[in-house]
């Protein structure tokens, strides 16, 4: 398995930017200019590979790749950066020497809050707008709260599996670390059905799901998995 950690420094400076032992010079107008380092594992720490990526106006000029050992021009603008960081041994020893004192010596820390952290979505169903005149509904599972973004969410209608009207939005990040999504189901609703929100998500041990019946009242409707603090949009 792969894990990727890139931590990006952006710089907003003038016109013309010099790199002069490793100072800046500025002048006139408006760029940015940005340093990003990236990490990246395969099986842990079995295998490390750094790069430290230069852009300038989002266009990457010149990078440091630590499988090579120098840095490698993108373009012609980065090619006199290269030639002068490929001469200064020490700088180069460096950027070597960052695969163990700044990816492994994060793997842990980093890899504790993001490729090992595990949370539970809370589950709540919805039914919008609903047209006397029509025979079909909206149903809404609002998936909310989990952690991985990868999830799967499966509609039923009295055991039998959903797909034809079934519309998802994107995964969408909630600002705090974790996720959500919004899966509808376009459908007949007659009195007596069940209609069943499936949820597969590697925080679970089993599938979580929740019932909703078109006799139930408005407060009825919503079930939210228990212990877990669910969020609805808009609100």
């Amino acid at each position: 398995t792969a894990f990727i950690f890139f931590t990006a420094l952006p710089l907003v400076l003038l016109l013309h930017v010099d790199i002069i032992h490793g100072e800046y010079t500025v002048e006139s107008a408006d760029y940015v200019i940005e340093e990003k380092f990236e990490c990246h594992f395969m099986n842990g720490t079995q295998k490390v590979r750094l790069l430290d990526r230069w852009f300038y106006n989002q266009e990457e000029f010149v990078y440091f790749d630590s499988d090579k050992g120098y840095y490698i021009p993108k373009t012609e603008y980065g090619r006199p950066d290269a030639d002068y960081w490929n001469k200064d041994k020490d700088l180069i020893e460096q950027r070597k020497a960052y695969v163990q004192t700044y990816c492994i010596h994060n793997y842990d820390i980093l890899h504790s809050v993001t490729a090992d952290r595990r949370v539970k979505p809370s589950i709540k169903i919805s039914l919008t707008h609903e047209d006397p005149h029509s025979e079909h509904h909206m149903l809404v599972c609002n998936v909310n709260g989990f952690y991985p973004s990868e999830i799967e969410v499966k509609w039923y209608r009295n055991g039998v599996e959903e797909s034809a009207q079934v519309v998802s939005t994107d995964t969408f990040q909630n600002g705090d670390w974790t996720f959500q999504i919004l899966v509808m189901l376009e459908t007949e609703i007659t009195k007596g059905d069940t209609f069943t929100c499936e949820v597969l998500h590697s925080s679970l041990e089993t599938p979580a799901r929740v019932d909703w019946h078109p006799q139930e009242s408005d407060s009825g409707k919503n079930k939210v998995v228990t212990g877990v603090v669910g969020f609805v949009l808009g609100t």
